[in-house]
C-alpha cells in the first residue's frame, strides 16, 4: 500500500468527509476522538497486521506520526 492510498483508508476509517495531509494535526480535526483511536487500532490490526496499544496511539500528533508508525 502506498502513501496516497493509505491516506484515503485512513480518511474512511477516521470517517473524514475532507482529504487528509500528513501534516495535519490529529487534535485539530473534529473526528479525532477516542472512538477514532479504537478505529485507527482496528485498522491497524486488521489492515497491516500490526497491534497498536492506546499508549502508542496517544503520542501520535500528527497524521504524519500514523504513517510512520504503519512504515509507509
Amino acid at each position: 500500500m502506498d502513501k496516497v492510498e493509505f491516506l484515503e483508508k485512513l480518511q474512511d476509517v477516521l470517517e473524514r468527509d475532507e482529504e487528509i495531509t500528513e501534516d495535519m494535526i490529529l487534535e485539530d480535526m473534529d473526528e479525532w476522538d477516542s472512538l477514532a483511536a479504537m478505529a485507527l487500532m482496528a485498522f491497524f490490526n486488521k489492515t497491516l497486521s500490526i497491534t497498536l496499544l492506546p499508549a502508542e496511539v496517544r503520542k501520535m500528533k500528527t497524521v504524519s506520526d500514523i504513517i510512520n508508525k504503519a512504515g509507509i
